[in-house]
């Protein structure tokens, strides 16, 4: 019987990827399908994959669909948070391969930027306030010259984030489970414990996989140890930090402002507290999301599928255990 591979839950504005050599990729591997659309709940998914081999997905496959697919042998999660979406230890118990992307670093460090600089100096306030009829000077902005940011977690992401900060002259210090030295010299940065790293960055910047070992790592107390006035920004994952605790500094003031690409439930129901505060900056979950890291991510995932079939498993997802962060 010949493989089969389907992309179950493809957006309509990826259909352009799917041809030219990339189709011919996974056309040599198998037989390929792809459906476009909005993600379908797990009924269709089940449908829709049917005896598949393998599957290409960047929402995830729940255990009941898991439990549904008796030849399902890797999984290729169009991402790098595939323990978000997929029960990792469910998967190796079923012999599943997951595999995600890691292409998408330098343009999640670009986003992370751009909600800094954007609540530092209050560009989407501003711009709010000029198309309702107001002209208001008296907001004053944060220069980030001169100032710290702290960055929590040392994966790729976080890396490509240091030059961009170091141009704007900023002093980086960092929190990660794994500091070097060698590390720190090539980046031009210091290595702190992360109670320091709250209690002296201007800017906290969150960087770091969603493992168990993370989740809630910034709960309530440890929100407060963050320096007043500072700046917030999370490109990672909600479950990082407590979201109502955050909403309550925000509110008082003692976080100056935040800039969050991540959120515990997307989307985000209309009457999320956030909505009502003029000092978050926000964007749906879409730091990965340029032609350019599109177009890569795709091209690894295909490539992992790949790899898979010629013996050589790359970028394979883990399950992560106590102590795992980046």
């Amino acid at each position: 019987m010949a493989r089969k591979i389907v992309y179950p839950d493809a957006e309509d504005s990826l259909s352009p990827l799917f041809a030219g050599e990339r189709l011919n990729k996974l056309e040599e591997l198998g037989e390929f399908q792809v459906y476009y659309g909005s993600r379908p709940d797990d009924e269709i998914f089940i449908d829709r994959i049917g005896d598949a081999n393998a599957v290409i997905s960047g929402w995830g496959l729940s255990n009941a669909v898991l439990a549904a697919l008796p030849n399902l042998e890797i999984i290729s999660f169009t991402g790098l948070g595939a323990s978000t979406f997929i029960d990792l230890a469910e998967t190796t118990r079923r012999n599943i391969t997951v595999t995600h992307t890691v292409s998408a670093a330098e343009t999640i460090a670009e986003h992370t930027l751009g909600l800094m600089l954007d609540s530092a100096r209050h560009i989407s306030r501003l711009d709010r306030n000029i198309r309702q009829g107001q002209w208001n000077m008296e907001i004053a902005s944060m220069d980030l010259r001169g100032k710290t940011l702290g960055i929590i977690g040392f994966g790729r992401i976080a890396q490509a984030v240091v030059p961009l900060a170091l141009a704007f002259g900023m002093k980086i210090i960092c929190w990660t489970r794994n500091p070097s030295r060698e590390r720190a010299d090539r980046f031009g940065i210091e290595f702190v414990n992360l109670d320091h790293l709250l209690t002296n960055s201007d800017v906290v910047s969150l960087h770091l996989l969603s493992t168990p070992d993370t989740e809630g790592l910034l709960d309530a107390d440890r929100l407060q140890l963050i320096k007043p006035g500072a700046l917030l920004i999370n490109t990672a994952r909600s479950q990082i930090l407590d979201e109502e605790a955050l909403v309550e500094l925000l509110k008082s003031g003692r976080i100056r402002a935040a800039g969050v690409d991540v959120f515990d439930e997307e989307p985000i129901p209309p009457n999320h507290p956030f909505t009502e505060l003029d000092n978050v900056v926000m964007t749906p979950h879409v730091a990965f999301n340029s032609p350019e890291a599109l177009t890569a991510m795709y091209d690894t995932a295909i490539d992992n599928l790949v790899a898979y079939y010629a013996g050589n498993p790359r970028n394979v997802a883990t399950v992560f255990s106590k102590g795992d962060t980046q």
